[in-house]
């Protein structure tokens, strides 16, 4: 599982670097974990434009496990928020899971 995750973060970097170009912009949402919990967390998109699909990672903390989870996935970034698709890893289970999450965006362009 541990060489899941290391390929997960090593393609995030990869696929990632190469694609900032532009300003970051940031969030702070909850996602709906699938199997029934939910989680509190923030996110890093790799560009500040509006109505557009962008990179996001972040980190959550799922409340009903008591643990992080480290995220990548994609986003819709509005002028004011967000609405996303995660892949997570649960530190605590040490196990994949997959969220929905929707909330408020920072620093995009006007």
């Amino acid at each position: 599982m541990r060489r899941i995750l290391q390929a997960v973060v090593a393609s995030a970097a990869l696929f990632g670097a190469g694609t900032v170009q532009a300003d970051p912009s940031f969030g702070l949402g909850l996602t709906y974990v699938f199997g029934g919990d939910w989680a509190a967390g923030v996110r890093v998109f790799h560009d500040d434009e509006p109505d557009s699909v962008v990179l996001a990672l972040g980190v959550d903390y799922k409340f009903g496990a008591g643990s992080l989870r480290p995220t990548v996935g994609a986003a819709y970034l509005d002028d004011d928020y967000y609405l996303d698709f995660s892949l997570g890893y649960d530190t605590q289970l040490q196990a994949l899971d997959y969220g929905v999450g929707v909330g408020a965006a920072f620093e995009t362009q006007e």
